[in-house]
């Protein structure tokens, strides 16, 4: 039993002195700013039948090796249904990993307003005159994911980043999909 102990007690020993340590991170940056195209689509049965294309801009504050407070805008529209809006929103942003390759998730809360023809004048509240602009603005909220992946030791390209986002904003209904990607700097 004396000597199963000893084994036991080396191959433990020996364990824990081979483990990795993980990946430190190639920058240990405190804030980044993010720049992309946006493509926004509302979920009325079929994903992106309608499109709104656009940009998003981000700014990012680590408060520590994993989380940050991002600050987002967005800006998108569609000249054909003579639709645009903008959300503004703030949240944390949790990073899974802190080496080249970054998964992550974020929830945002803020503000959106929308100008568009009759888009949802069916939906909510009767339907406006021939060429008229329905305008509507309130809280918003987005949940979403994405992927970061470090290129050099200041630049980075956000490989993807989805998101929910509901509007019009006092109902919840239907979803915004947001799918994203662009460039970021960190300083």
């Amino acid at each position: 039993m004396k000597n199963f102990s000893i084994a036991a007690l080396l191959l433990l020993t020996a364990a824990f002195s081979f483990g990795q340590a993980p990946k430190p991170a190639l920058s240990t940056s405190k804030s980044d700013v993010y720049v992309g195209y946006i493509a926004t689509s509302p979920d009325y049965g079929g994903f992106y039948n309608i499109r709104f294309d656009g940009g998003e801009v981000s700014y990012s504050h680590s408060v520590g090796a994993h989380l940050a407070i991002a600050a987002t805008g967005a800006l998108s529209f569609n000249s054909a249904l003579n639709v645009k809006q903008f959300s503004g929103t703030l949240g944390p942003k949790y990073n899974f990993l802190t080496g080249r390759v970054r998964p992550y998730v974020t929830a945002q809360a803020g503000f959106a307003y929308q100008s568009s023809n009759n888009l949802y004048a069916a939906d909510h509240h009767p339907k406006l005159a021939l060429k008229t602009t329905d305008t509507e603005s309130g809280l918003t909220y987005r949940l979403g994911a994405g992927v970061d992946y470090q290129v050099t030791r200041r630049f980075y390209w956000r490989v993807a980043q989805w998101d929910i986002q509901p509007m019009p904003w006092g109902r919840h209904m239907p979803y915004y999909l947001n799918l994203s990607s662009g460039v970021g700097f960190q300083f």
